[in-house]
């Protein structure tokens, strides 16, 4: 079913309908009970559509943030290291603003900052 539902997803990633089909989609799978199981499925997506608008912050950081202390930052950490994109690098500050290991959370974005300026050398 989620695979299904992220594939809803992806066919109307650049549609006007996007916010509304991603909405639809994340209650159905907020309904379905997957919890944290969603989660990977949902970054990889993301790291699918690196600079997609997923809305500010959008059904999908809304669905996953509801983790955090559950696990959630892990899953974050390696998309980020994996794939950067602008929504999963954004929720990684959200998590260093919030204080708890903001060191590790900052050398992280500043690993992914050094890795960008690298490639474009």
């Amino acid at each position: 079913m989620i695979e299904r539902l992220i594939k809803e997803m992806e066919e109307h990633i650049d549609c006007d309908d996007f916010e509304e089909v991603q909405e639809k989609c994340l209650s159905q799978i907020e309904k379905a009970n997957f919890g944290i199981s969603a989660v990977e499925p949902l970054l990889l997506f993301m790291e699918r559509h690196p600079l997609s608008n997923f809305g500010i912050p959008g059904a999908i950081v809304h669905y996953v943030e509801q983790f955090y202390k559950k696990g959630y930052e892990d899953l974050l950490i390696t998309s980020v290291i994996r794939r950067p994109t602008l929504h999963t690098v954004w929720m990684i500050n959200r998590i260093k603003n919030a204080g708890e290991n903001s060191d590790k959370y900052e050398k992280i974005l500043n690993d992914i900052l050094e890795k960008q300026i690298l490639r474009k050398k």
